[in-house]
């Protein structure tokens, strides 16, 4: 439980930076190339020009059924510096520290105080023909498309080719290093304990058309380099993914992505006996985003994601979760957030999302009208009805598993200090059993720039 929190709260406090499209109300990429203080730290021209800085976040999350009542304190610290090297090489250094505190707690386990810290990015950019071609090395955040299949750190390099005929993207990288409890590639018990040890090697193309539209495809890899116990669970997995993002006019965004997955992973078919089977496995996310240029900025978001499952699995999070035949979940290494208070696997699942925001205080004055609400509704149904979702719940035969309801608020007051809170409600549908309580999930905090 400790580490699921951290991990959650490490993906949603991220407050700045350039969005993921495909979940933009939800959080900003924490990518080394977008981060708040490189907007700062781009702008020296002499080498080894150092700029420094750091923000801190303090959350507050309250997590309630009618058996169970959560609440903790999470404070994220990081603090980064960076220095311009030779011709336009820079390096750039962050370090975050995240402390939770249990406030309150009825019926769960979790330990009252624990404390992480570990090296969050050491990257140096280097550019090697003018600005059409870039090394990344050191470890930093990795992104393959919309950010579904990985968005996450890791130690390796990565090459940018930018070009008239399109661009390239590939990288490289280990998450072995990592610290193991800020670790969030983990799919078995033993991933867990020791830090979850997986290779990724990725490549992607992308080509502009017809002005501010974008398509773009890609291949991800990942090997599985854990040690073994008696149970086999390596779980390897490739993945080829397709997709388009841009403007169909001033007031109308889109994005769509597919992907198909295969590889190989275990089956437990017999106590102490494991089958390896074939991963056959997609994905799709797709949205439209309406916006008004008036009072108050209104807009509306639609937005819609699958991901298969498997008739015959009880688990979506674990690598052993199928237990016969061909692997038909999908499972992946980047970021879903399909609703605040369920807060499901992409995996035997559809999701559809209508929401809308605006900005209720506009007529007001220049802080308070920057303020931001978003609302949205969400549809969740099984894709095969007799498998679970995530690790094994809404496990009865019925395709129906809920509906959420969240709110989301938003207010920078100056560009140092920045207000949010999100309320999450689950309703559980039919796969649950009958009196199933209802879920709520209460977050907010402020981030403080320095």
């Amino acid at each position: 439980m400790k580490k699921i929190l951290l991990l959650f709260l490490a993906i949603v406090t991220v407050h700045y930076g350039t969005l993921l499209f495909a979940q933009e109300e939800y959080i900003p990429l924490p990518d080394v190339a977008a981060d708040p203080d490189l907007a700062v730290a781009e702008k020296p021209l002499q080498p080894f020009t150092l700029n420094y800085g750091g923000w801190i976040t303090p959350v507050v999350m309250d997590q309630r059924t009618s058996d169970t009542d959560l609440m903790t304190s999470v404070t994220t610290a990081r603090i980064w510096l960076t220095t311009t090297l030779w011709s336009g090489a820079s390096l750039y250094v962050r370090v975050k520290d995240s402390y939770l505190a249990v406030i309150r707690e009825d019926d769960v386990d979790i330990d009252n105080t624990s404390n992480v810290f570990d090296l969050d990015i050491a990257a140096v950019t280097i550019p090697v023909i003018k600005n059409n071609l870039r090394l990344v090395l050191g470890r930093k955040y990795y992104v393959t498309g919309a950010g579904l299949v990985l968005n996450g750190r890791g130690d390796g390099g990565e090459v940018q080719l930018y070009t008239r005929f399109g661009d390239l993207k590939a990288f490289g990288m280990y998450s072995g290093l990592l610290n193991k409890d800020d670790n969030p590639y983990g799919l078995s018990s033993r991933d867990i304990a020791d830090g979850a040890k997986r290779i990724f090697a990725s490549a992607q193309y992308s080509k502009d058309f017809l002005y501010n539209n974008t398509f773009y495809m890609y291949g991800l890899m990942e090997i599985d380099k854990q040690d073994e116990d008696d149970v086999k669970s390596d779980y390897d997995a490739q993945y080829i993914g397709a997709g388009v993002k841009g403007v169909i006019s001033d007031k109308l965004t889109y994005y769509a992505e597919y992907v198909y997955q295969m590889g190989t992973s275990y089956a437990t078919i017999a106590p102490g006996v494991e089958e390896e089977n074939d991963i056959e496995a997609m994905a799709v996310l797709a949205g439209l985003r309406y916006y008004w240029d008036v009072a108050y900025k209104p807009f509306i978001n639609l937005q819609y994601a699958y991901g298969s499952g498997d008739k015959d699995a009880t688990s979506y999070s674990n690598a052993t979760g199928n237990t016969l035949d061909d692997d038909n979940r999908f499972m992946y290494f980047g970021t879903f957030i399909g609703g605040f208070a369920l807060r499901p696997q992409l995996g035997n699942l559809h999701v559809i999302r209508p929401g809308l925001g605006f900005s209720p205080f506009y007529k007001f004055g220049d802080r308070i009208k920057a303020m931001n609400l978003v609302f949205y509704y969400s549809y969740y149904m099984k894709d095969e009805k007799e498998s679970p979702i995530g690790s094994g719940e809404a496990d009865l035969p019925e395709s129906f598993v809920g509906q959420a309801v969240d709110v989301m608020l938003r207010w920078p007051i100056y560009y140092d200090l920045s207000l949010f809170a999100n309320y999450g409600l689950f309703l559980p549908g039919d796969a649950y059993p009958s009196g199933t309580p209802e879920r709520h999930f209460i977050m907010t905090g402020v981030n403080i720039v320095f």
